[in-house]
Parts: C-alpha cells; sequence; structure tokens
C-alpha cells in the first residue's frame, strides 16, 4: 500500500505546481483588449465606441479580450478570474460580461455576471457562440466574428430576439465525435490534471468539505469526459464518480484496511486539508484609460466553444 500512497502524494504536488503556474491576468487597458492582435483597429474602435454607449445606457459593462493562448489554463477558470480580477459590472448588481477569445487553442467563452445570468441564460451564451461567432471564425474573420458575438450579447440584454436557432437534436455529440484525437488526449489530460488535484481534496479531505466537493464536482464529471471520451465514455465516468467516490471515501474513513492506509499515509490528509483552505487573492484592475471595473461579481455563468 506504500507505493500508491507516495504515487498519489507526487501527484498532488504536481497538481500544485501547476496551478502555481496559472496564466497571468492581462492589464485593463479598455473595453476591448486585443492582446491576441487579431482585430483591425477600426473594428476595435467601433466595438470601444458601441460598448461605451451600451454602459450610459444601461449600466451594464461588456469587455472583450483576446489572448494568444491559455498555456495549458482551463479556460472557464481562465475566465473567471480575468471577470472577477477586472470587476466587471457595478458592485451589488454585477452585471458585466466578458468575451473572451483565445486564437491558438480555438477556444472562446461568454462569462456572465451574476445579475445579467437571467437575460443572457447559458443556453443563449452558447447558441450566439456556436451559431454566429463560430461560423465567422472558421470563415477566417476575426473582426466578424467578434462583432457579431458582441452585438448579439448587447441585443439580447436589451430583450431583442437577435440569436439564431438552437441547432437540430443530436448536432452536439456529432460536434464531439470531429474532435481530433490529439486535442482529447490533451484535454483529458488536463481535466485528470485539475478536476483530480479537487477529486483527491474531497476524497482525503475531512468534514462536510469533502462531500461539499462531491457535489459541486458532478457538473465538470458530467460534461467535460464527454469532450475526451465521448458520450458514451462520459457517461460511465459520471457514473463512476457518482457512484464510486461515496463508496470509496466511507470504506477508507471506517473500514479496518481503510483506517490502516490513512494511518501510514498521514500526508494525505494534510494535502487536502492544505489544498482545501489554500485561496488566490485577486486584486481589481487599472487602466491607463479612465474606465475599469466597477466592482461586480460572477459567478461561473455563461458558456464555452470552439471553432
Amino acid at each position: 500500500m506504500r507505493r500508491p500512497g507516495l504515487a498519489l502524494v507526487a501527484l498532488g504536488a504536481v497538481l500544485v505546481a501547476s496551478a502555481a503556474a496559472a496564466r497571468e491576468v492581462p492589464f485593463l487597458s479598455g473595453r476591448v483588449n486585443d492582446t491576441a492582435g487579431i482585430l483591425s483597429e477600426g473594428t476595435r474602435q467601433a466595438l470601444e465606441g458601441k460598448l461605451e454607449a451600451f454602459e450610459k445606457e444601461t449600466g451594464a459593462q461588456v469587455a472583450v479580450l483576446t489572448i494568444d493562448s491559455l498555456e495549458g489554463e482551463v479556460l472557464e477558470d481562465y475566465s473567471h478570474r480575468v471577470a472577477s480580477t477586472w470587476q466587471l459590472g457595478r458592485k451589488g448588481v454585477d452585471d458585466g460580461v466578458l468575451f473572451l477569445v483565445a486564437k491558438d487553442d480555438r477556444k472562446m467563452r461568454l462569462e456572465v455576471g451574476y445579475g445579467l445570468e437571467a437575460k443572457l441564460t447559458d443556453a443563449q451564451s452558447r447558441r450566439i457562440l456556436d451559431n454566429l461567432v463560430r461560423p465567422q471564425f472558421r470563415a477566417g474573420s476575426f473582426d466578424g466574428g467578434v462583432q457579431a458575438g458582441v452585438d448579439a450579447v448587447l441585443g439580447t440584454l436589451r430583450g431583442q430576439d437577435v440569436i439564431p436557432p438552437e441547432a437540430p437534436p443530436g448536432s452536439s455529440f456529432k460536434q464531439l465525435a470531429d474532435v481530433p484525437w490529439p486535442m482529447r488526449l490533451a484535454f483529458g489530460g488536463m481535466f485528470t490534471l485539475v478536476i483530480g488535484m479537487f477529486s483527491l481534496v474531497a476524497l482525503f479531505g475531512k468534514g462536510c468539505s469533502g462531500w461539499f466537493l462531491y457535489f459541486f464536482l458532478m457538473p465538470f464529471y458530467l460534461t467535460f469526459p464527454m469532450v475526451f471520451a465521448g458520450p458514451v465514455g462520459g457517461l460511465v465516468i459520471f457514473v463512476a464518480w457518482v457512484v464510486g467516490f461515496p463508496i470509496l471515501k466511507l470504506m477508507l474513513s471506517f473500514s479496518p484496511w481503510g483506517k490502516v492506509f490513512m494511518t501510514r499515509h498521514p500526508g494525505l490528509a494534510r494535502f487536502a486539508a492544505s489544498s482545501g483552505s489554500s485561496g488566490r487573492g485577486w486584486s481589481s484592475g487599472g487602466s491607463s484609460s479612465g474606465w475599469s471595473g466597477g466592482g461586480g461579481s460572477f459567478g461561473g455563468g455563461g458558456s464555452s466553444s470552439s471553432w
């Protein structure tokens, strides 16, 4: 039993090191932050004016960020970290939206603040990305794609019906089948590293925190494995988590061999406790242009896509 325990400790150390190497949040230079250089100057200025006028009209803050690469970080984690660091939207109203485009990774996301989740739902965000932005990006038009996405977001927040109908049933599974195997393997490895760390914390942590993480991770186990393992494989992984976690955790806590294992490997419990209590401190981004976030908060609303 000693070797598996040491392997788990080593894996935990690797996971912590990878988390420390997270991509930095760029400086907030305005409503359109084209760090990847994919937009023309005319498009950038037009978007700046459009977003400024929308903020004066409604108070809501919508910002665009383009980057070259996520540098191995999970899209949803990085998008949430940027939006929270920039504090888009008004404090207490939480009416901010971030449109993030990662050029080299061919990924994009709409991060929606708490206060706008009812107006710009996850399903609407996904349809904007899939039906409006993706075709433009695939045609090589970043200007057209970003403009289409921004226009759809602003129109939806104004209550206008500007989003095309949902794709026919079954098309999502077809898109999953079209994902190349190298990308599936890379995504699977990323999933194992990031979600695996939190899974270890849930499994070896004490008290209610482990069970909270168990339920918190269910949506991740339900959706992400389908990308690299397919619908059937993803469902198997989800069921293994839902059924296997409680059994293994209860056996570690109450069975004779589980108690012996935890006694021989106390480092696992210490790792879970330290990882569960650690957190990142984020500071608000400034702006040389005189514009900055208003103190809004984000809870993970929005949607992600690729092209």
